[in-house]
């Protein structure tokens, strides 16, 4: 099936540009695998993959295509969870970086290597580490070691991959990234506070995709089951439809999740689609 974008070029950008949250309120834009553009106070995207990506073969491996180029966007941050290219997007990354010279680029420390050879000026890149808060204005970024699929230093010691614990305003979601559920993962997991908005991979693993090469990740119920574990008051599955050879039905992880929790809050956004989020009231 023809995947299609609820928005997508200057409508999509003019909406995101001209938005204006509530108090209470997050304002979100899924643009497909774990991309997200998220509004609040500042602008902030999160993996966002604005660039094909192709086989051996030069064909795209995407199932659609960006809703708009790089050097269209305008962000106050951007986010990477690891240095993967559906995920640290170089052409992408660097577009932004041309286009806005205002952006900066939250990433782990493999991304960090990654963005000064790629010829970044290192005063716009900020290094997370696990375990150590990033203060900005507008944004806080808590980040948290992710074993995709073991955990892994650089050889100098900066993290490979991060799940992100990011708070605007007076809401805290937490992105996951890619990652596998380990004891340790679990554990750090458990030690933060509940999160309003939870985002998470659901397309799992299995023989043949670990076979031709492709990391796995949270499976649909492991995501559902640590929605409900952690509380979160409304859960977005990610990670399942953009990549030809890697999709799952999102419709997997909501069955688990109502069958763990019926009066558990999902959303399955459009690509586009701009979703508010309002603060759980108390």
């Amino acid at each position: 099936m023809q995947k299609k974008w609820y928005l997508k070029g200057r409508a999509l950008l003019n909406e995101i540009g001209q938005a204006y949250p509530g108090e209470e309120e997050l304002l979100f834009w899924y643009l497909g695998q774990c991309g997200f553009a998220f509004k609040k106070e500042k602008t902030v995207y999160i993996d966002p993959v604005l660039n094909d990506i192709t086989d051996e073969k030069g064909n795209s491996r995407r199932h659609y295509p960006a809703p708009f180029e790089p050097k269209e966007v305008r962000a106050d941050y951007v986010l990477c969870t690891h240095g993967h290219d559906d995920h640290l997007a170089l052409e992408t990354v660097m577009g932004i970086a041309g286009a806005d010279l205002g952006t900066k680029f939250i990433v782990p420390g493999e991304g960090a290597e990654i963005l000064k050879k790629a010829g970044m000026e290192e005063e716009r890149i900020i290094e997370a580490s696990a375990g150590k808060t990033i203060a900005l204005p507008g944004l806080t970024v808590f980040p948290i070691a992710a074993a995709h699929p073991e955990y892994r230093k650089t050889a100098r010691g900066g993290d490979t991959a991060l799940c992100y614990e990011m708070t605007m305003g007076n809401i805290r979601l937490l992105h996951m990234g890619d990652t596998y559920l380990k004891a340790q993962l679990l554990e750090d997991l458990q030690k933060l506070e509940s999160p309003d908005l939870f985002i998470s991979p659901i397309n799992g693993t299995d023989y043949f995709r670990t076979a031709g090469g492709c990391i796995g990740n949270l499976s649909a119920i492991e995501t559902a089951r640590l929605a409900v574990m952690l509380k979160a008051d409304m859960t977005i599955p990610d990670h399942y439809d953009m990549m030809q050879g890697n999709t799952v039905d999102p419709l997997d992880f909501v069955r688990s999740l109502r069958e763990l929790d019926s009066a558990a809050k999902w959303h399955l956004p459009a690509l586009g689609e701009c979703v508010i989020y309002r603060k759980k009231r108390q």
